[in-house]
């Protein structure tokens, strides 16, 4: 069964290869044929074999071949700069790196989440420029325990990126690492090789992943705060919304500051963009 870890700040779920055996995937969502592309190679064979240790197999394979040592896969749901759930694929991931980055809260300090879900190229990284180049986005405490932890886990260098979903707010980030200290390992090669495993796992993964994580879709709890995020997302003023709702404007000001925190707002730019794309408008 799929494995909750202790909640704190993010709702963390972790699955592995046996949860993605015997779940549908819809006519169509694997095109892909042999020899098209770099990562369609790969992706075809995982769709090919049912045994899992031939699965585990081509796919660790790949990784070490690679140059790398492990490779972690998240679906995170990110609003703003927070993290509020996120589903680990640990299959290849360092043995305990998902409880340790859960229980130390390392999604507030890792800076490869941010750059993953801002960027659509991949990051090459060591430990010591990852943090050299964010001192002020994260205490040096928190730097210093990420650090460790990762040193511990050996990934101490690797390449990230970001991946496409269908659903608002979630990010796919592929990290492949190493325990080789500094990045100067990384080639161009490297990186190509990296994208292309990092892209086959996501085609193979995401389509068979929906049955097995909570509802992350976004839900306002109420209707009038549903028609408080419409008028947002219009651009009308809290004096505009307040006549059209029928409210005093402390009213409409009081909901908004709620909306504001529930989604991790900065201002109301944000919370405005945050309406359209829970509204679909």
């Amino acid at each position: 069964m799929m494995s909750g870890i202790k909640k704190r700040r993010a709702v963390v779920v972790t699955f592995g290869d046996r949860q993605l055996d015997g779940q549908s995937v819809e006519e169509g969502i694997q095109a892909w044929q042999p020899g098209t592309t770099r990562e369609s190679a790969l992706l075809t064979d995982l769709g090919c074999y049912e045994d899992l240790t031939v699965r585990r197999h081509l796919t660790s394979s790949a990784i070490h071949k690679a140059g790398f040592d492990w490779l972690c896969y998240w679906l995170i749901q990110r609003v703003g700069e927070r993290v509020g759930a996120l589903a680990w694929f640990d299959t290849y991931s360092p043995p305990g790196w998902a409880e340790r980055f859960n229980r130390d809260a390392f999604f507030d300090t890792d800076p490869r989440i941010d750059f993953a879900c801002r960027f659509d190229w991949p990051l090459a990284w060591d430990l010591q420029t990852l943090f050299g180049q964010h001192t002020s986005r994260v205490g040096a405490a928190a730097a210093k325990r990420f650090v460790a932890g990762a040193v511990q886990v050996g990934a101490q260098s690797g390449v990230t990126f970001g991946l496409q979903t269908e659903r608002p707010f979630e990010h796919a980030i592929v990290t492949l690492s190493s325990a080789q200290p500094d990045r100067r390992w990384i080639t161009d090669a490297t990186i190509g090789e990296a994208y292309a495993i990092g892209v086959s796992l996501h085609s193979f993964i995401e389509p068979r992943i929906d049955q097995l994580l909570p509802d992350w879709q976004i839900s306002v709890p109420t209707d009038v705060q549903r028609s408080m995020l419409r008028c947002v997302s219009q651009g009308l003023s809290n004096r505009e919304i307040a006549e059209q709702m029928s409210m005093s404007v402390h009213t409409v000001a009081y909901h908004l500051r709620q909306l504001e925190k529930r989604f991790d707002a900065l201002n109301r730019v944000q919370l405005a963009y945050i309406a359209g794309r829970i509204l679909d408008d």
